[in-house]
């Protein structure tokens, strides 16, 4: 560190602490890569720039967090920002874990299409290899399910994942998946987290030699085809449930990658099956990792779609789809009446459940796996087929997988969350875009053969099984006193809950910290979300609240119904009174939880 550096660092007055770990960064050999930019941006922060201050504040308080399966974060110098330091750790602590458990000293490595991801995804590789383990890296940018599959037919020990899915593009991130091609999850996701957080204290880490380099296997752009792409799309078009082409029913599809990799495995499965695919050729560019042409990357925003809608109305065609960056969820519009509406991921699930459920025999023992803030339709529907369902899971596919994970042995039918994340088959252990891709084109194009769209598939299954509707708020606060306020307020309705919300009854409640004896080890984990089932004569409501783990906002979601058994003519009048009904659930249950923050801040 030069002198000017050190009298820079001085001169902010930083808590002491916070001082000796810039020093750190600033002199120790393991930062190197980072060296240039701390730098500038300790200097830029010296000379007054107060932005510069903030940043240089914020990247060193505390370490990047590591949360479902993974890091993800602003690219830059510092321990809580992802970077070439971070990412060594990271990839250390895998190496060390994997070790532990014993797992095959194998690891597979994809990334996405962000500007630093390749590098990143390098810089993993070595420090696996540096510690004796086989790498094989796809050297050209793939979805992540993809990843999961490919892991398992490798007989990897891990998988890692460089992508930061949606997130801005300033972010990056690793995903981190066990041997089963699964995010860990228990006692494994705690070894792991401990043994990825032991790293950052160590001075140095191993090395890659020349001789450890030899344990990668780059698979060039050319190879992976042939390597990768061929099996995992074979996998994704067994998934389907209609045989033959779907040609002879010319429904025509736009689709958009959002400028990540989903073209890659979704066009060429649409199209082996005779459907037409038109691409958003601008959003099919990687665009430097920069998403110039949305304003956020996620599919679950109908604005996200906005060209490839403006294509389809060129075009006239039936079906929008679109998958985030990294391929493992789903969005689409369908056309109806000139307009194209958006259907949410609960009614995008149900859709496709719908379909599976018409057009296929369940195999023996094969079920259905959703989460308890996941439309209760899913299971109905499910259930009415007499195929099992699991409808309980907390959220995070990896909860799926935990149960896939304890039944090798049962056929997944169907899995679904509502964040429009989609799963079938036991082949890929996450959420798979094309997957969904693939279920929903096929119950397009059947609808269309009838002279119908997926909008009239969904209101005959309201008719029968009764109208549903499902809404998720983001009450958001901000800081340490927001995220104080938000556990008061769950720990005040944990100690008293409430007995009516919206007009509803309480009629049960359930604390997932509590105690569970479901028989399965998956099922019982413990969660930090509160569940009351509401009730009238005619309408039921569930209402869950769920504190982010890496946000300071509390989701709240409401799952709301009608009897079933409701005539075409009734659909209309019912439908208004559950849309009602769910606003005024959702308004009562803010005010309440905004008065126990309140109490709870003015105590303070």
């Amino acid at each position: 560190m030069t002198q000017e550096i050190s009298a820079a660092v001085a001169k902010l007055d930083l808590q002491p602490e916070m001082s000796a770990t810039i020093a750190r960064w600033l002199n120790g050999s393991r930062f190197e890569s980072e060296r240039a930019s701390l730098e500038k941006l300790v200097a830029a922060a010296g000379g007054g720039d107060a932005d510069a201050l903030a940043e240089l504040i914020d990247a060193f308080s505390g370490t990047l967090p590591i949360g479902t399966g993974g890091r993800r974060g602003k690219v830059g110098p510092g321990p809580n920002r992802f970077n070439r330091v971070v990412v060594r750790e990271t990839a250390q602590g895998v190496a060390d874990a994997l070790k532990k458990f014993g797992d095959p000293a194998r690891v597979a490595i994809v990334y996405d299409t962000r500007k630093d991801s390749r590098d990143f995804a390098f810089v993993v590789a070595e420090q696996l290899a540096a510690n004796g383990l086989a790498v094989s890296l796809l050297d050209v940018p793939r979805p992540t399910p993809e990843l999961s599959f490919y892991a398992r037919a490798k007989n990897c020990g891990a998988g890692i994942v460089v992508s930061a899915s949606h997130n801005p593009p300033e972010d990056n991130g690793i995903k981190i998946y066990g041997p089963d091609g699964a995010q860990v999850l228990g006692e494994r996701d705690r070894e792991l987290m401990g043994a990825i957080l032991a790293v950052a204290g160590m001075e140095t880490l191993p090395e890659a030699s020349a001789e450890d380099r030899q344990r990668i296997e780059v698979v060039a752009r050319e190879q992976v085809p042939e390597v990768a792409d061929h099996g995992y799309h074979q996998h994704v078009a067994a998934q389907g449930c209609v045989e033959g082409s779907l040609a002879h029913t010319k429904l025509s599809v736009v689709f958009t990658p959002l400028h990540g990799v989903g073209h890659t495995s979704v066009v060429p499965v649409l199209r082996q099956r005779g459907i037409a695919v038109l691409t958003v050729d601008r959003q099919c560019d990687p665009d430097n990792g920069q998403f110039s042409t949305v304003k956020s990357a996620n599919p679950e925003l109908p604005e996200s779609m906005a060209m490839a809608i403006e294509l389809a109305q060129k075009h006239q065609a039936d079906l929008v789809l679109a998958t985030d960056p990294d391929a493992d969820r789903l969005g689409a519009c369908v056309r109806a009446g000139g307009e194209y509406i958006a259907i949410d991921g609960n009614r995008l699930g149900v859709l496709m459940l719908d379909h599976v459920v018409a057009n296929t025999k369940p195999a023996h023992k094969a079920w259905v796996l959703t989460t308890l803030v996941t439309s209760p339709l899913v299971a109905t529907l499910a259930r009415s087929h007499g195929v099992d369902a699991v409808d309980d899971l907390l959220v995070g596919f990896k909860h799926h997988a935990g149960m896939m994970r304890e039944h090798e042995d049962r056929p997944l039918l169907f899995a679904c969350e509502e964040s429009h994340g989609y799963m079938r088959g036991n082949a890929v252990r996450d959420k798979d875009g094309a997957v969904a891709a693939l279920l929903l084109a096929e119950a397009a194009a059947l609808a269309k053969a009838k002279g119908q769209t997926l909008l009239d598939n969904l209101e005959r299954i309201w008719c029968t099984h009764g109208y549903h509707r499902e809404r998720t708020a983001n009450l958001r606060v901000s800081g340490l006193q927001g995220r104080k306020a938000i556990a008061t307020a769950m720990a005040r309705w944990r100690e008293t809950p409430p007995t009516t919300i919206g007009g509803l009854a309480v009629r049960s409640a359930e604390d997932r910290y509590d105690d569970r004896n479901t028989g399965s080890p998956t099922r019982d984990l413990p969660g930090n979300v509160l569940v009351y089932e509401l009730a009238s004569e005619t309408y039921a409501c569930r209402l869950t609240l769920r504190p982010s783990g890496t946000e300071p906002k509390l989701k709240v979601y409401a799952l709301a119904r009608s009897n079933p058994g409701l005539s075409p003519d009734e659909l209309g009048r019912v439908k208004a009174a559950v849309d009602t009904l769910i606003d005024e659930v959702l308004r009562d249950a803010d005010a309440q939880v905004r008065a126990n923050m309140e109490v709870s801040q003015t105590s303070q």
